[in-house]
């Protein structure tokens, strides 16, 4: 209405303000049920301006953090309830792994905000648990040693050319006064060496993918001047000088900041064996899996490690973190790379195979899976004695 109607138009009577106001108020009321009825997502918004991307509600603030407080100290939920599958899975840890899917980002009990200060070529993230302190210390005398960049100084600030963060959840053994030894523990290891990672959600196989999008989101916000990713089990070899050989290798491919390379499984269903591992019933899954690269070490570009935050947004929750990356690779049209210096499944398939326990193999790969603290220690020292004699060499790069 423009300002000369405003101006003529006669004022309404009693009855008729009376008809507005109720008018207006019905409105309002429809307005309000519209937003939590039909949009519930946007009635829930937080009014915070550190909600993450892809999430609306806040499902439990850290009373630490205050009402402003950092959203590492948050778990944020979507406020709508996941899609739920029109048959059920008869498994009870499929049913909560399905009711719960809907939260994704959880606090942050233990962060290093500057890890990945300065310039740094390679980021190894670690998969651990709690209870695997003596792993996280054989990585850390063997390929998880952080090493100094090319001509840095020995200053504090000096640039790195490979850093080490360990994954962790909350280990079952944490909870209640008998716990107490082992949150010491972590707490002592990790002042002592400032690596851990420790997020407030149940460090179990099923939320390896909950750790994987955790992993990503503090990644991006904590690493911005990182190029390339490593992330990879607590128990694999690898050959971090291999790893490097290969990036330089790759220098000028226009196509390296896409890389997603590792050992690549393509063609794969789901595992309908019940006592498998990976069992996923057809409720949950019942197509053929996107190509994607066993989690025992993948290596990624930090390019595409960013993008793949909010491709997983869009994408519900998989129990298996390996084939929820490639699920995001496939959103986003990347093919992840198959290269044979990644080895998940061991040297050879055959673990009595004598190769598994040769070192001038070991010496020339980039990752092989799998290999207890005693077993890693050991390989470390014999790739790398100067009396190692080999009667040829093959690269992987």
């Amino acid at each position: 209405m423009s300002l000369y109607r405003a101006l003529w138009w006669p004022a309404p009577s009693r009855p008729g303000r009376r008809r507005c106001a109720l008018g207006a108020a019905l409105l309002v009321l429809l307005a309000l049920l519209w937003l939590g009825v039909v949009r519930p997502e946007l009635a829930r918004l937080p009014l915070g301006p550190s909600r993450p991307a892809g999430t609306n509600a806040s499902a439990r603030l850290d009373p630490e953090a205050g009402d402003g407080g950092d959203s590492n100290r948050t778990v944020w939920c979507v406020s709508i309830q996941p899609r739920v599958p029109p048959q059920q899975p008869k498994e009870p840890h499929f049913r909560a792994f399905l009711r719960h899917s809907h939260c994704r980002y959880f606090p942050l009990r233990t962060d290093h905000p500057d890890k990945c200060g300065g310039r740094v070529r390679l980021l190894l993230a670690v998969k651990s648990a709690p209870e695997h302190g003596e792993r996280r210390e054989a990585v850390r005398r063997t390929w998880g040693r952080e090493l100094p960049g090319p001509g840095s100084g020995s200053g504090s600030d000096a640039a790195a050319a490979v850093r080490t963060v360990f994954l962790l959840g909350k280990g079952a053994a944490e909870e209640g006064p008998s716990g107490e030894e082992l949150r010491r523990r972590l707490e002592q290891e990790d002042r002592a060496h400032g690596d851990l990672l420790r997020w407030d959600f149940a460090d179990t196989f099923y939320n390896l993918t909950l750790k994987a999008v955790n992993f990503l989101r503090w990644f991006q916000r904590r690493c911005p001047s990182v190029e390339f990713v490593f992330q990879g089990d607590d128990d694999v070899f690898v050959n971090p000088a291999n790893l490097l050989d290969f990036l330089r290798s790759r220098q000028g491919d226009p196509r390296l900041p896409q890389l997603f390379v590792g050992d690549v499984i393509g063609r794969a269903w789901p595992i309908r064996n019940p006592h498998s591992k990976y069992y996923i019933p057809p409720e949950l899954f019942n197509q053929p899996y996107p190509p994607y690269a066993g989690g025992g070490g993948i290596l990624m570009a930090a390019p595409l490690a960013r993008r793949l935050l909010p491709a997983s947004e869009y994408l519900p929750l998989f129990p298996i973190d390996d084939v929820f990356l490639g699920m995001c690779l496939k959103r986003l049209g990347v093919a992840p790379q198959a290269h044979p210096g990644f080895r998940t499944f061991g040297i050879h398939r055959a673990r009595a195979n004598p190769m598994n326990r040769d070192p001038c193999f070991y010496r020339e790969l980039l990752m092989v899976h799998q290999l207890g603290p005693l077993a890693l220690l050991d390989m470390w020292e014999a790739v790398h004695s100067k009396d190692l004699l080999c009667a040829k060499s093959a690269s992987f790069l």
